[in-house]
Order: structure tokens, then C-alpha cells, then sequence
């Protein structure tokens, strides 16, 4: 069965708690901290810092790209990756660069006065110092508030016009919808905000259209029984047709103990022992004294390789 580690005002969490609804495949949800530490999902993780994090049995993915090309392998429902490359760029873009104005849409002093008024001072320190470790030094957001708004602005006018159909690319959703989709949810959640999609009563429709597919199809589990399950379970996915694209590995082969780390942000290395590298996915195995064998899968794009 499909379980999702996250919590409820990840933006990037809302993509994937859209998508099995339109897939039609039930899940479980583990709702867990937004801040480190996480005793119960580092075993199996890695290390791996970012959220969402979805795990089948003793196979764990990290980064919705690959959660959401898995998730579109399992269902027998239409392909939303079926429109092709440019569909999968402008999901790329809205998961990288419509995710940054988004960001600083929500670092406007209106939008953080929200922010801390739902916390407690103790509660912003911890969550303050966590996203710094996340960022490594490095800006989570490079662009002003006030250049954010404009160039949302320009977008949603871009967006708004070219509305024709339902979805982006037609009648059905592809990938590049719930990208799209996932950024602007992530604005109009917060109440200063949420006025900033007013002007564009197409976009707002598309919003809605995108979170009706969300359903109450899932059941609730605990972090310990997730944690259990991966123990009790041996890799299965990981284990099917795989191999090591040598275009891609250069020296690398199976079997080589390897470090997997995101190339933006969060850059905190996964470590195993290299299984598969394809064009979608790169997956290694590890050995945890707590959760025992499991493979940790990842996307190609957006992680680097190297020999531990």
C-alpha cells in the first residue's frame, strides 16, 4: 500500500495528496513534524531532509518526481505524463522557479505576520533554525517580495489567457497541472494572500478544479507502524528490471557504495549501495539497524552522484 509521510502546509505535499485522488489509488497517510528531528522516518529515508516522502512497503522515494512518475506507473488510469517533454518542463519550471515566487509571496511582512500568529515564539525559533540547517547558508529565496509580486502578476495573466480548456494541455490533467497547481495553493493558503488570484477568475476555477480531485480516501497511520512495515518488508519495486545506464554512471556500477544528495537545497547525502541509474530514476540500497534493508529511490534530475 502507498504511505505518504508529510504534514499539511507542505506545498510540495499537496501535489502528491492530489494526485492519487485523480489516479484512484487509496493511501495512508503519516502526518509528521515540519521540523526536524524525525526518529521514525529517518531509518528509512536516509537522511533525506525534504518533504513529502512516500513509502511502499520496504521502498522509499524521495522528491515528487518520483513519487508522481511511480504513482502514474501503478494506476491503470490515463498517463498524465502522456503530453511529453514540454509538459515535463513546465512542470520542472513550477517546481523550481514558480516554487521561489511563491516562497517570497509568503515572505512578504503581511503573509509572515500570519505565519507567526499560528505559532508560538518557541515554535518559530525551532522552525526558524531547521529551515536555516535545511538551506545550508544558501537563500531559499533569491527574489525580492515586492519583484515576487510582480512577476506573479505577469504570470497569472500568462496563465489566465491561455486557459482555453479545462488543464493546461487539454481535457484531462498532466503533470504540469499539478505543479502548477501545488505553487498556487500554496499562496492562496495563506490568508494574506489570498486575494492575489481575484483578478483571474479562470485561474481560480482551474484551482479548484485541480483540488476537487483531492478525496478523504485515505486512512491515518502512526510513524511507528509505517516504521514497522518498512522493517518487515523487503524491496520489492527496486528489484524489477533495473540496470545502470553506464551514459549516465560514467564509472559507476552496480554495487558501487555511492552518496545521493540533492543539488539545490537540503544537500544531506543519502548513502547505499548503488542498484539502478535510468533516464527517470536512481535507486540505491541500504542497510539500517533500525529499518533493515530498504531502497531509497530518486529522481535523475535534481541529484548528484558520487562514490562514498
Amino acid at each position: 500500500s502507498i504511505i505518504l509521510h508529510h504534514y499539511p502546509p507542505s506545498l510540495f505535499s499537496e501535489k502528491v495528496r492530489v494526485l492519487p485522488g485523480y489516479l484512484g489509488l487509496p493511501w495512508q497517510s503519516v502526518i509528521g513534524p515540519s521540523v526536524m528531528p524525525r526518529p521514525h522516518l529517518i531509518p528509512l529515508s536516509g537522511g533525506y531532509r525534504k518533504t513529502p516522502i512516500m513509502q511502499i512497503g520496504a521502498d522509499i522515494f524521495c522528491d515528487t518526481e518520483i513519487i508522481c512518475r511511480t504513482l502514474n506507473v501503478i494506476s491503470d488510469r490515463a498517463d498524465i505524463y502522456a503530453p511529453g517533454f514540454n509538459a515535463e518542463r513546465i512542470a520542472r519550471w513550477a517546481d523550481t522557479e514558480l516554487f521561489k515566487i511563491t516562497v517570497a509571496l509568503n515572505f512578504r511582512p503581511e503573509a509572515i505576520a500570519v505565519q507567526m500568529s499560528q505559532m508560538s515564539a518557541s515554535d518559530l525559533e525551532v522552525f526558524q533554525k531547521d529551515r536555516a540547517e535545511l538551506a545550508g547558508g544558501q537563500a531559499l529565496v533569491s527574489i525580492t517580495p515586492d519583484a515576487a509580486l510582480v512577476e506573479f502578476r505577469v504570470l497569472m495573466e500568462q496563465l489566465s489567457a491561455s486557459l482555453h480548456r479545462p488543464f493546461l494541455f487539454g481535457e484531462t490533467p498532466c503533470i504540469a497541472d499539478f505543479s502548477v497547481y501545488h505553487c498556487l495553493w500554496f499562496v492562496t493558503g495563506n490568508a494574506a494572500n489570498a486575494w492575489l488570484l481575484d483578478p483571474w477568475p479562470a485561474v481560480q476555477a482551474f484551482v479548484g478544479r485541480m483540488q476537487a480531485f483531492q478525496t478523504n480516501a485515505w486512512k491515518d497511520l502512526s510513524a511507528e507502524s509505517a516504521l514497522e512495515i518498512g522493517r518487515a518488508a523487503e524491496p520489492h519495486l527496486s528489484r524489477k528490471g533495473q540496470s545502470v545506464d553506464p551514459g549516465l554512471a560514467n564509472d559507476l556500477t552496480a554495487g558501487t557504495a555511492v552518496s545521493v544528495t540533492p543539488n539545490d537545497y537540503g544537500r544531506i547525502p543519502v548513502t547505499g549501495t548503488l542498484l539502478s541509474w535510468t533516464p527517470h530514476t536512481i535507486i540505491i540500497e541500504r542497510e539500517d539497524p533500525i529499518a533493515r534493508t530498504v531502497a531509497v529511490h530518486f529522481p535523475s534530475i535534481g541529484f548528484e552522484v558520487s562514490r562514498a
